[in-house]
C-alpha cells in the first residue's frame, strides 16, 4: 500500500490543471510548513487510527508515531527531511483544484460543521476558524495557493 501512496505522490507533481495543461502541486513555503503546519498536523492529525497510516489519503508522518522507515515507529525522534516533504506534499494535494483554501478538504474536513466545515470522520479538530492551528494551516495552504498563480 505504501508504493501507492508513493505512487499517487509523484503522479500528483504533476497536476492537470486544465484542458491539456499540467501544473504542479502548490507546496507553499517549506519552512512556513514546517515550523507552523507540521506541529499542527502532528497534534490533531497523525494519530495511527486518524492520518497516520498508509491507508489514509493525508498520510501524515510524524515523531512517536507512523515513520517512512518502520524501523523508526514511534520514536522520540524528529522526523526526516523526506518524512516533512512527504506530509508537505501530502497537504498540498487537498488544495489541488482550489482558488480558496478555505473551501479545500484540507481545511473544511477539520473544522466544525457549525463554523463551516464538512464531515470529518475522525471529529472535529477545531472548533472555529480562529483557533491558532487553524489558522497557522489556512496562511500556509492561503500562501501555497496564490504562489501557484
Amino acid at each position: 500500500m505504501r508504493g501507492l501512496v508513493a505512487i499517487a505522490i509523484l503522479l500528483l507533481g504533476g497536476c492537470v490543471t486544465g484542458p491539456g495543461s499540467v501544473g504542479s502541486l502548490p507546496l507553499g513555503d517549506a519552512a512556513a510548513f514546517e515550523v507552523e503546519v507540521q506541529p499542527v498536523l502532528e497534534a490533531g492529525c497523525a494519530n495511527p487510527s486518524c492520518h497516520g497510516n498508509a491507508d489514509r489519503p493525508l498520510e501524515v508522518y510524524a515523531r512517536f508515531q507512523y515513520r517512512l522507515d518502520p524501523d523508526r515507529l514511534y520514536l522520540d525522534e524528529p522526523i526526516t527531511a523526506d518524512e516533512l516533504t512527504h506530509n508537505r506534499r501530502s497537504a498540498a494535494g487537498f488544495l489541488v483544484g482550489f482558488a480558496a483554501a478555505a473551501r479545500s478538504p484540507l481545511l473544511t474536513k477539520p473544522l466544525a460543521h457549525d463554523a463551516g466545515g464538512a464531515h470529518h470522520a475522525g471529529g472535529v479538530v477545531f472548533g472555529d476558524a480562529q483557533e491558532p492551528g487553524y489558522r497557522a494551516l489556512k496562511a500556509w495552504a492561503d500562501g501555497a495557493l496564490e504562489e501557484a498563480d
